[in-house]
């Protein structure tokens, strides 16, 4: 009696090979290319912070500096009449009398404009505590509405009282934006307009004191400077209430015969301290701006070009495209979590071609998902000096975030060598052991797979997370 020979095990298909260099390969050049611009990212930073130590011993030396011709309007923005989300009509007259931060966005952005939302999230949280007003103008009021910008409100977890959203003639605001506050913005047309980018607009912010006169601008996709907002909301709120004290005290004095005349303290609200004034002019971020070289003499102040969503920031700013990896990569996750699922149904019916099809796929889709993860976390720590994002929920939520987080780490750094085991030995047709490694590997794997689009959705898209 012959014995049947055994059949030889199946080797580990070539196009498989192939593709896995090809990804080594693009991984290591995406890697090569970040650690150019992480370079050139640092050698910025260094003489940034050279300007800024220069500019520290100027202002040491110097009392004032006189600025030949206002950066912005003297008698502050025109007036306007807009509408808030709760259908109330409100004027410039409605925001006097206390300080308030405006910025542009738009709410089916797909660049920024989220980024700039979470900033005003933040300083509602952060400054819950000052009498200060935040002021949302959309750049596309023919589609915000004052319903969507309620909705919208809504989702970013505004505080009614404190931030208001406002719509109305697109006419009028663009006007307003630009006349008022010296920034651009303009209707994306032909090719460029794509869903998501109907308008073009600066990224800034803007410090407007209780008189209505623009102070300051702050680049919102900058946390330095946004940092240096929260100080002078602080600022400008206390010396307000400073005034505020000393009126009334004043008024509540009892008349003194004969008083001598004394001169009357300048008013502290809408006044910028040197440092405030000194520091944007010598470091503005704008490619058109520079620094003026000697800060006793008067300098001559132009409108600068400011970032619009279709420029990539400076240092300490990640460009567009590495900002919408994390999208990409819940997308991969997503796509290995139906393709784990479509594999697990053919294999309980037995068709085990197809099964090896749709695993291997779905294992070619998860390691696109590392190169992608590994380049987005490189690149987020070569431009802002970060590598990771903070969560911003507050409450229950934030233990059950970490949870996920901390789980989905920890079984993610198991899964390539359990998918790889799994699948070697399918190929080799080691049935029996392949079958107790796959029952494994694949509640780990689609575990890993689901709580990554989870923590996508948690980090990006949660009230405040933007």
């Amino acid at each position: 009696m012959t014995e049947t020979p055994n059949k030889p095990p199946r080797r580990i298909p070539l196009i498989l090979t192939i593709s896995l260099w090809v990804l080594v390969a693009v991984s290591a050049f995406a890697t090569w290319q970040l650690k150019k611009q992480s370079d050139l990212a640092l050698e910025q930073r260094k003489a940034e912070q050279a300007a800024r130590a220069e500019a520290e011993e100027n202002t040491e030396e110097t009392e004032e500096i006189s600025v030949k011709g206002p950066i912005w309007p003297k008698e502050g923005i025109e007036d306007f009449t807009l509408t808030e989300r709760s259908g109330k009509t409100i004027t410039k007259k409605d925001l006097l009398g206390k300080p308030w931060v405006a910025c542009f966005v738009f709410t089916r952005c797909a660049g920024p404009c989220p980024r700039v939302s979470g900033q005003f999230y933040q300083l509602q949280k952060d400054l819950k505590d000052l009498d200060f007003r935040l002021v949302t103008i959309t750049v596309d009021p023919n589609h915000d509405t004052p319903e969507v910008l309620s909705q919208y409100a809504e989702l970013m977890g505004a505080d009614p009282e404190k931030w208001l959203f406002l719509t109305g003639d697109q006419k009028e605001i663009f006007h307003l934006i630009e006349k008022s506050f010296l920034m651009p913005v303009e209707e994306n047309v032909g090719p460029a307009r794509k869903p998501g980018f109907e308008v073009i607009h600066t990224t800034n912010v803007m410090l407007v004191g209780p008189d209505g006169r623009v102070l300051q601008k702050f680049n919102a996709v900058n946390d330095a400077e946004m940092a240096e907002l929260r100080r002078e909301v602080r600022k400008l709120v206390k010396e307000e209430s400073k005034d505020k004290t000393d009126s009334k005290k004043k008024a509540e004095a009892p008349a003194k015969e004969e008083p001598k005349p004394v001169a009357k303290p300048p008013a502290k609200a809408g006044m910028i301290s040197l440092s405030t004034l000194l520091l944007p002019l010598l470091l503005a971020q704008s490619e058109t701006e520079s620094a003026p070289a000697a800060p006793t003499e008067p300098v001559e102040v132009e409108t600068e070009t400011v970032e619009t969503v279709t420029k990539a920031g400076p240092a300490g700013q990640a460009p567009d495209w590495v900002m919408q990896l994390p999208t990409v990569n819940a997308a991969l996750n997503g796509l290995a979590t139906i393709l784990l699922m479509v594999g697990y149904g053919f294999i309980r019916k037995g068709e085990r071609e197809k099964h090896k099809k749709t695993m291997l796929t779905a294992f070619g889709t998860s390691v696109l998902f590392l190169v992608f993860y590994l380049i987005y976390h490189f690149a987020l720590q070569s431009y802002t000096g970060d590598a990771s994002r903070k969560f911003q929920g507050e409450g229950l939520i934030r233990p059950v975030y970490y949870f996920i987080l901390i789980t989905h780490v920890v079984l993610a750094a198991a899964v390539p060598v359990l998918a790889w085991m799994t699948i070697r030995r399918g190929l080799k047709q080691q049935w029996e052991a392949h079958r107790r490694i796959a029952k494994i590997t694949f509640p780990i794997w689609l575990y890993v797979s689901i709580t990554g689009v989870v923590i996508y959705f948690m980090l990006y898209h949660l009230p405040g997370a933007a």
